[in-house]
């Protein structure tokens, strides 16, 4: 897909200078945006308002409902734009993707944790939990974050849950490159040609 481009503001550029528009080949536009030391959540939706604003050519942002299983939705016209926001420590990750698509991302702080091959056998697919298992003492820590983001991207694009049922082939992943300390991940289902 063609890059999608926010709509011009009518009153000036939008206030999302914080934001940086990652490159991906996932058929969505993911922004990385920059969260203050206090209030990073309450950045965070004010950052996915703007950009959704930008997306819409509108000047405030939309209003949001959620749909049955309490995945986010544009309250009017929801099948205008398919969106998803995930955040941790100092960064977000918004996505946005065509209606035609539905969209998951997901970011998480690297941080050391212990027993990294029983949360992957907890709730991983099986083959991603045996690459976790699989993984050298060095490599454990990366390839556990990787799987996990690119699962928990996934789930949130169909909005089942980590709970539900494991999304199918057609919702694809890719993984993203946000920094050092972090591991990120978007997902896309349907749209422009896909599943």
């Amino acid at each position: 897909m063609e890059p999608m481009q926010p709509a011009k503001r009518r009153h000036g550029d939008s206030n999302h200078a914080r934001a940086e528009r990652l490159p991906t080949e996932a058929g969505a536009d993911v922004w990385k945006v920059a969260l203050p030391a206090e209030g990073g959540r309450a950045a965070a939706r004010a950052a996915l308002g703007e950009l959704l604003a930008a997306y819409l050519g509108t000047d405030a942002p939309p209003e949001l409902s959620a749909d049955a299983n309490g995945k986010p939705r544009l309250a009017e016209d929801p099948g205008r734009l398919a969106f998803n926001l995930s955040h941790s420590g100092s960064v977000a990750l918004v996505a946005i993707a065509p209606g035609d698509a539905e969209v998951g991302v997901d970011i998480e702080r690297i941080r050391p944790r212990r027993e990294l091959v029983r949360l992957a056998r907890r709730w991983l697919p099986a083959a991603e939990a045996e690459a976790v298992a699989s993984a050298s003492e060095g490599e454990c820590e990366a390839a556990f974050y990787a799987a996990w983001t690119r699962h928990e991207a996934r789930v949130k694009c169909t909005g089942t849950g980590l709970s539900g049922p494991a999304p199918g082939p057609e919702v694809e992943a890719f993984q993203l490159e946000v920094g050092d300390g972090y591991a990120a991940a978007v997902a896309l289902r349907g749209g422009r040609g896909r599943g």
